[in-house]
């Protein structure tokens, strides 16, 4: 078997080999490559962003078309597989080492009877724990200190109705309860704070089973100190978190939001913020990014605001390899793959 791995400025070709390089005991040749290897990242995010809407027909794979002579297995992370691309090779297997395939054509794949593999979860561990981290820091105020002591305030605070709680006294709302969602109440249950979780797909016993205590949204957001978003994005769920949602908040309570930015109503979050109904937020991701200079939301007090980098850390980048690795084992011990999309 011969793979061409196709790496990119967010995964390299050279960290999808340290991932499936051991496959080569098994009797598995690579070549490497990388698409818009000389881009900056603002030009690559911009790409990429715009994949998801135009499709990966839109694109040029020449360059992916020239490396293919040969290979039965193309791995990619964010470069194009278009019809064309796949209908120029004889590829038996396209896999995404990335939970999405937005910028594979599957439909084309199945046409010829190219397996798609993806790898779903390669980032749940970092997004779970980025979205702990910055709670715990908008909870604690931690950014606000650091901002104030870094222009020579000294400035402590002594008036008990002025200080932050103990995570321990608190009520947080997880909004989702799949990997990462379940991942962040592991990890928060350490230090016992109340658990409510909203998600009709998953049984209120099972989310009981695992230390939280279901409710609808509405209770969710009226009696939760934080509240964190852990969905999808889709039709049903854009938009999700709007003024409706942040006048049911608690007044003291905050949103943090490390999952998808078409979640919440930018708009109504400023307003929200602005008129003191909720208290702030911790953003990682938003609905227009890199978010427009001069944006309202960069101003608000109360509010934490980071560039969309939850899920960016080594073992992140080395996950979604290492998955299509092991089932590329499965495929060649002659078993279906863990993570086939078509």
């Amino acid at each position: 078997m011969k793979a061409l791995l196709c790496g990119d400025p967010q995964q390299p070709s050279e960290y999808m080999y340290e991932a499936l390089g051991d496959l080569e005991e098994h009797g598995v040749a690579f070549d490497r490559m990388d698409w818009m290897d000389d881009s900056s990242p603002a030009e690559f995010r911009n790409v990429t962003m715009d994949m998801e809407s135009l499709g990966p027909g839109s694109y040029d794979t020449d360059a992916i078309a020239a490396n293919l002579d040969g290979a039965d297995v193309l791995v990619v992370h964010k470069a194009p597989v278009s019809r064309e691309l796949i209908e120029s090779g004889d590829l038996s297997i396209v896999a995404a080492a990335r939970g999405g395939t937005e910028n594979v054509d599957v439909e084309a794949a199945t046409d010829n009877d190219v397996t798609v593999l993806h790898a779903p979860g390669r980032n749940r561990d970092a997004v779970a724990d980025y979205a702990v981290s910055i709670l715990l820091s908008r909870l604690r105020e931690i950014p606000f200190n650091h901002a104030e002591l870094s222009t020579g305030e000294w400035n402590q605070v002594f008036d008990p109705d002025r200080l932050p709680p103990d995570v321990g006294t608190t009520t947080i709302g997880i909004v989702g309860f799949g990997h990462i969602g379940r991942g962040v109440a592991r990890r928060l249950a350490g230090f016992d704070p109340q658990l409510l979780v909203y998600d009709p797909f998953v049984d209120d016993e099972e989310i009981r089973e695992l230390g939280s205590e279901p409710a609808d949204l509405d209770t969710l957001l009226a009696e939760s100190d934080a509240v964190t978003l852990h969905v999808r994005l889709s039709d049903d769920t854009r938009g999700m978190i709007g003024s409706e949602e942040f006048e049911r908040m608690n007044p003291e309570g905050y949103l943090v939001n490390t999952a998808r930015g078409g979640l919440v109503d930018t708009d109504a979050l400023v307003d929200a913020v602005s008129s003191d109904s909720i208290a702030g937020a911790a953003l990682d991701v938003f609905e227009e990014e890199p978010i427009p200079e001069g944006h309202p939301i960069l101003d608000l007090e109360g509010v934490i605001l980071t560039p969309h980098v939850a899920g960016s850390t080594r073992d992140a980048v080395l996950g979604g390899p290492r998955i299509i690795a092991s089932q590329l084992e499965e495929h060649l011990r002659g078993e279906t793959p863990s993570h086939v999309v078509n």
